[in-house]
């Protein structure tokens, strides 16, 4: 997550693709990065990268082939926007001084009272994606 709660392309574009494959998971129909890119209106560049942290964690399989594609193998009622929030975006943060990488790289690290607001607003936010299946946004 970009600062101060704003949802980046690639998150946007994670869930689009995310939702996309999700049908797959009942249908068993593979569907085609191609076709994703057509319907959402998401460079093939984009989806390629996108795909990548999808399969390593093995939410996706790749199927070849001439009807070949991409199909969901994680139960979306089991993930969470937060997961895949997580998954695709390392470390998803309101404001950068959250991230591991920038901890004690500031001189007010250690009484700064603003962390504190940032850091509840943080958890406010993964405590509400954690609530919101993949499943409950597929269209029915």
């Amino acid at each position: 997550m970009s600062f101060f709660g704003k949802i980046s392309t690639r998150e946007r574009y994670g869930l689009r693709l995310a939702l996309k494959i999700s049908g797959t998971y009942k249908t068993k129909t593979p569907i085609s990065l191609q076709q994703v890119s057509n319907e959402e209106k998401i460079s093939m560049k984009y989806l390629e990268q996108l795909i990548v942290p999808l399969r390593k964690a093995g939410w996706v399989e790749s199927i070849r082939g001439r009807d070949g594609g991409y199909l969901m193998l994680a139960d979306p009622a089991k993930i969470t926007l937060k997961d895949l929030i997580w998954l695709i975006n390392d470390e998803p943060f309101v404001i950068s001084c959250l991230n591991s990488e920038c901890v004690d790289k500031c001189e007010l690290e250690k009484k700064c009272s603003a962390k504190k607001a940032w850091k509840k607003v943080q958890e406010a936010l993964e405590d509400s994606m954690g609530k919101i299946k993949i499943s409950e946004l597929l269209h029915k």
